[in-house]
């Protein structure tokens, strides 16, 4: 019997380990399963908020271009991005976008305030992002957009030749007996129109004037549309017949941006295309043809411009540019030079195809021709005839692919 209480106690010894290792094995492995699904969780979480990322990059790289669906966007509205720009596609990487929609919070003075907020999936988890975010200068329309002047008007006798329209930011602007613009001018201050005897100034467009409108010289002066001012007072008796009289308000409306001279080259901007741009030399030239790539080329010191080039590129220049004549090879070329310093043209009677930005001031050689446009604080030099024509070409082929380069966005909220 005592052998027999023995191997009975052996035997609960034996169920009472085993038991207790069991138990033991099954916490271990219930701790081990929810410590796998809360790292796997965790995981999908993380995965969800970069595919939600992901979708707040999408739209403000598209948005960077100044696309026709944020032009067309009222201020307070709102646009389902994923439905109308990816065709609804949720699958990317290895969950889905649920959701992407932008609202326009405010739009003035070339820039675009967006709310973006974007929601990711993955596996179950969701993540939300909502951001603020400024784009200044995102339209090039807004831009490069004709003749620009700052600060002056048309110094030492200029002539105006100018098939395209022309704006002058701030103070009056002068237009010299037989000018000829075929396009439209804005100005925040007075026009003020010259003639003389046999040399008339022809206007084909209207004129948009803060500042009105005023006549010098004995010279004819036609105006074939309409003055738009906000006091009949501000036009002299000879073209009462074609004034319209607006609101202060709605008259400063029409004026296109007219008060914010684009500032491309700050301090702050020149350091980014120092450190990001694609190219710090210009392209080899012994084909005859400088073949651009796509994207910027940043350029430290003075630099001489003049040849023939083909491709899509912005060059911005840590300094003064001369262009000879430079003219592109096909249709679909088209090149932005903007200039830290000055800009010359100096080749008299020759043309040059490019949109030129000056940060001082632009010089022009008698009878320089500009296919594209001019945007400066001063035109300088004097008496030269100056002969602008707009380049739609040229303009469309800059906003499909290097609109992104003048666009420059601050995120002034982020939020999950």
């Amino acid at each position: 019997m005592l052998i027999q209480n023995a191997r009975g106690q052996s035997m609960l010894m034996v169920l009472i380990i085993t038991l207790a290792i069991f138990l033991t094995g099954s916490a271990a492995l219930a701790l081990g399963t929810n410590a796998g699904k809360i790292a796997s969780f965790e995981v999908n979480q993380e995965k969800a908020y970069y595919i939600a990322e992901a979708g707040i990059e999408k739209v403000m790289a598209d948005a960077r271009y100044g696309r026709e669906w944020l032009m067309d966007l009222n201020t307070g509205g709102s646009y389902d991005y994923l439905a109308n720009n990816l065709g609804g596609a949720k699958n990317y990487g290895e969950g889905t976008l649920e959701y992407i929609n932008v609202k326009k919070l405010a739009e003035d003075d070339g820039q675009a305030v967006l709310e973006i907020e974007a929601w990711g999936k993955c596996r179950g988890c969701i993540k939300k992002i909502r951001t603020n975010t400024v784009f200044n200068t995102v339209y090039a329309k807004n831009l490069f957009r004709g003749l620009w002047i700052k600060d002056s008007n048309a110094p030492g006798g200029h002539v105006f030749s100018l098939h395209t329209d022309v704006y002058f930011s701030n103070g009056d602007a002068v237009i010299n007996e037989g000018s000829v613009i075929t396009g439209n001018i804005y100005s925040r201050g007075t026009v003020f129109f010259q003639g003389a005897a046999g040399s008339a100034t022809v206007i084909e467009g209207d004129v948009y004037a803060s500042g009105g409108v005023a006549l010098t010289g004995a010279g004819p002066v036609a105006i074939s549309g309409f003055i738009y001012v906000d006091d009949i007072s501000k036009v002299p008796e000879e073209f009462k017949d074609i004034a319209v009289v607006l609101p202060a308000g709605e008259l400063n409306t029409k004026i296109p941006e007219s008060a914010a001279f684009p500032e491309l080259l700050s301090a702050g901007r020149l350091k980014w295309y120092r450190e990001n741009a694609d190219f710090n030399a210009l392209p080899d030239s012994s084909e005859q043809v400088m073949v651009f790539t796509d994207g910027i080329y940043f350029l430290a010191g003075g630099q001489e411009l003049s040849g023939t080039y083909s491709g899509n590129a912005v060059i911005v220049v840590d300094g003064s540019v001369t262009i000879s004549s430079l003219r592109k090879n096909a249709e679909s070329d088209s090149l932005a030079i903007l200039s830290a310093a000055d800009v010359s043209l100096i080749a008299a009677n020759e043309a040059t195809d490019a949109l030129i930005y000056a940060k001082n001031q632009v010089n022009l050689s008698n009878g320089v021709l500009i296919n594209g446009t001019v945007l400066s604080p001063v035109l300088a030099s004097q008496g030269s005839l100056i002969s602008i024509s707009d380049d739609e070409n040229m303009f469309n082929n800059f906003r499909d692919t290097n609109n992104w380069s003048t666009c420059f966005t601050r995120i002034t909220k982020w939020s999950e």
